[in-house]
């Protein structure tokens, strides 16, 4: 048997794994610090609530920024659209781990590290100011950035 015959019967690897495992790394740390990315949005734009506009003639629904205590007969309605994007874009961050590694504490990293920026964030700086406020918005938005994720890593099932 020659040395052609006995790479011909060796099972076949692939020589560009190498090449494959740091992107796949890469592409992992992207998507971890994607997290604080979405979170720093989630966070600056909170006070941004749904409501209808201030003119009279055209009754659309469009987003209004307000302030955090939306004046009465404004009609701006009290619900902080970014929840909605924290709950949306956790659980995508998570389905994209998902297909990077089969852990799922690694699968985990992005809502991790969004979490400990959501608690950064809650406590107050130099100057004493504060990110965000003791409210329900801020409960609210911690709540759709964790339950909504982990709910899709409890109900979705391993594949193997």
């Amino acid at each position: 048997m020659t040395a052609i015959d006995k790479r011909a019967d060796a099972p076949h690897t692939d020589d560009r794994r190498w090449i494959a495992e740091p992107i796949r790394l890469a592409l992992m740390a992207v998507l971890v610090l994607s997290g604080l990315f979405t979170l720093a949005f989630e966070v600056l734009y909170l006070p941004v609530y749904l409501g209808a506009s201030h003119l009279p003639a055209p009754k659309e629904t469009s987003l209004v920024a307000a302030p955090l205590a939306a004046a009465s007969g404004s009609g701006a309605i009290a619900f902080p659209v970014t929840v909605l994007l924290a709950a949306t874009l956790n659980v995508l961050l998570i389905a994209a781990m998902r297909t990077l590694t089969d852990s799922i504490r690694v699968a985990l990293l992005p809502v991790i590290v969004w979490t400990f920026g959501f608690l950064a964030c809650t406590v107050a700086g130099p100057g004493g100011d504060l990110v965000l406020l003791s409210d329900w918005p801020t409960l609210l938005l911690l709540l759709c950035g964790l339950v909504p994720p982990l709910a899709y890593l409890y109900l979705r099932p391993v594949q193997h």
